[in-house]
């Protein structure tokens, strides 16, 4: 503001800008002029315009330097006219304020969430998902209870029966960790077929990558119920790589517990590209038989933001559904 604004606005209301320490609104009580110097404001605090920068490196909420009623002097060329009416007290502007910066922390996480959803999407597609969560490792030490093998955490004092386990172990083997399916006893399997025996006590560990529910659910699904849910992913001009959002109720009771024998329940599962949003509903069922074929039940239906609806099914045998 220039010395001839500033004299106009003298009693009226200005604000002060303080860069990072926010904004204030402020009476312009009076103007300090001097030759050959630059002219100077006499300010009388009166509320918050923008509340001072967050510390997002520290993670403290700042409070406003300048309180109500504060007599202020500074440089001319940090004040402007308000061009507005200002009728709140002070405590009511520094709320306001405080929740447009809510809003704007707001919008930046919903952004960074889209941001990363796009990220996961696109290392999905270019299969290095894992690149995520490859630092990400639960270790177990193997123990037995009564006849059977139980994998043991420490840290979570944790005892779960491996006997059934759905995920991929990685073992130490030549003093690598090699990926190895469980098979019996203390007995793993190798990619390469080779069975290793370890002993009691020794530690295993699992790739928290498993845990993405997405991954879970299509690595547990059969491949006609695979083959069924990507017809109808294809059918809308999506796949894989465009799952955003996935809810999936049957790792949550694997994670319960891996000797269950029945499962049913819905899984939701949304799926977004460019211009368009999905929604699955996926019904399962499954039950484990012991002297004849396991019960496989899966339907899925496809909702678009359009309307758009399909469905697809797959059942190995007669069910409840």
């Amino acid at each position: 503001m220039d010395r001839k604004t500033a004299k106009q606005f003298i009693g009226k209301y200005v604000i002060l800008d303080e860069g990072n320490e926010g904004q204030y609104i402020a009476l312009l009580e009076d103007v300090i002029m001097e030759p050959k110097k630059p002219w100077r404001a006499l300010l009388r605090i009166k509320g918050v315009y923008v509340y001072p920068d967050l510390n997002f490196e520290n993670l403290e909420l700042v409070k406003p330097k300048l309180g109500e009623n504060d007599l202020f002097e500074c440089s001319g060329h940090r004040v402007e006219p308000l061009r507005e009416e200002y009728t709140r007290s002070y405590n009511d502007s520094v709320t306001f304020s405080l929740k447009q910066k809510w809003d704007e922390i707001q919008q930046i996480n919903q952004d960074s969430e889209l941001l990363l959803s796009l990220i996961q999407q696109e290392l999905r597609r270019l299969h290095a998902e894992y690149l995520i969560f490859e630092d990400g490792y639960i270790y177990y030490q193997l123990v037995k209870k009564g006849r059977k093998v139980h994998i043991y955490n420490e840290e979570k004092r944790e005892t779960l029966p491996i006997d059934g386990c759905p995920f991929e172990f990685e073992i130490k083997v030549d003093e690598k960790w090699s990926k190895a399916l469980y098979q019996s006893g203390f007995t793993f399997k190798l990619s390469s077929n080779r069975e290793v025996e370890l002993s009691k006590g020794e530690t295993v560990r699992l790739n928290k990558s498993q845990f993405d529910p997405y991954r879970i659910l299509i690595n547990e699904l059969e491949v006609p119920s695979l083959h069924a849910l990507e017809k109808g992913l294809q059918k809308l001009g999506i796949g894989h790589e465009h799952s955003v959002y996935c809810h999936n109720s049957l790792l949550i009771q694997l994670l319960h517990s891996f000797s269950k024998d029945q499962l049913t329940g819905v899984n939701f599962i949304s799926y977004a590209n460019s211009k368009n949003q999905f929604v699955v509903q996926h019904y399962y069922e499954r039950k484990m038989i012991d002297d004849g074929e396991d019960v496989m039940y899966d339907r899925f239906e496809f909702t678009s933001d359009t309307g758009e609806r399909v469905l697809t099914t797959y059942a190995n045998q007669f069910s409840s559904e």
